[in-house]
Parts: structure tokens; sequence; C-alpha cells
């Protein structure tokens, strides 16, 4: 592992948490979602996050990890920004997993969810997350045909908001 992470620390019972920097570096953020590609065995990603430079720098990490996970090929669809709400929607509308990134000060989260909605939990493959990690086994692609792409879906965001006023 290039940059260690205290992973006790960093993963609680449902959520990847830390201090920018001190506890958790943009590079977990790669990990984690190349991670919850081969965990969910998913060929897309919802992906939401809260509008701050933080969370969009830990975004952009996120979707090149995920992007590059094996064979997957994976579409990671970014929303924007929102909260969980809006992600529910878009996970229900994709029908992917997806993730949730958000801040206050330095502090940074990324919260992950099931194709049906439902957290990412211990118990449910934040272990698995974590294993993958904590083993360096985080993976990458077999061939530059494998890499999946990034899209940016503000429709999908509109349609929640028209649907909510």
């Amino acid at each position: 592992m290039l940059n260690p992470v205290d992973l006790p620390t960093v993963f609680a019972e449902d959520l990847v948490h830390g201090r920018h920097r001190a506890e958790i570096h943009p590079g977990v953020a790669w990990w984690v979602g190349s991670c919850l590609v081969l965990v969910t065995r998913s060929h897309g990603v919802a992906l939401v996050h809260d509008g701050t430079e933080l969370a969009k720098e830990y975004t952009g990490q996120f979707c090149r990890g995920a992007v590059n996970c094996q064979h997957y090929a994976a579409t990671i669809s970014v929303l924007g920004e929102g909260g969980e709400d809006l992600l529910a929607y878009a996970i229900r509308t994709l029908q992917v997993p997806g993730a949730l990134i958000t801040t206050v000060g330095a502090e940074v989260t990324i919260r992950l969810f099931a194709a049906d909605g439902t957290p990412i939990s211990e118990g449910t493959g934040l272990e698995r997350i974590c294993d993958l990690i904590a083993r360096d086994k985080v993976p990458i692609p077999v061939n530059d045909t494998a890499r999946g792409r990034v899209v940016h879906r503000p429709d999908i965001a509109q349609h929640f908001a028209a649907s909510e006023g």
C-alpha cells in the first residue's frame, strides 16, 4: 500500500470517515471506489457529493478507482451536489449501487449503498472492502478496454428536484 491508512480507525460500521490527510487521504476514495465495484459486481455506480472542494477532490479519486476495476467497465454516474435523498432516487432510477461523499470542515465521510438502497455496512460488504485494501488487493483493470467511464448526470438531479417540488 503506497499510502498506508489506519483502517480500523477509518472504517466504521457503515461508513468510511476521517480527517483529511491526517487519517484519510484521497487515495482511500480511489481504493473504495474500485473495491465497491468489485464487491457489488456492478457495471455502474451512482455518486453524489456535497459540493465542497474537498468532496469534489475525493469524488474525482473515487471515480478514477471505480472505472479502473478489473473487467467491469463500470459507468460512474456523477449527479453532482446533493444528499442522501438524491442518491436514493438515483439508485432506484439506475438500479446500481451508490456512494455519498460529504465533508464537514476537514472531516470526510464516504457512505456506500447497495443497489437496493440499503447501506453497505459491516456484514454486508464493508468489511470485505476494508480487507481488500488491507491486503493491498485493490482490483486493477485487466486491459484498456476494461476501463469504465464517468458520466455527469445533472438530468437525474433535475428530475428529482422537479418531482420533489
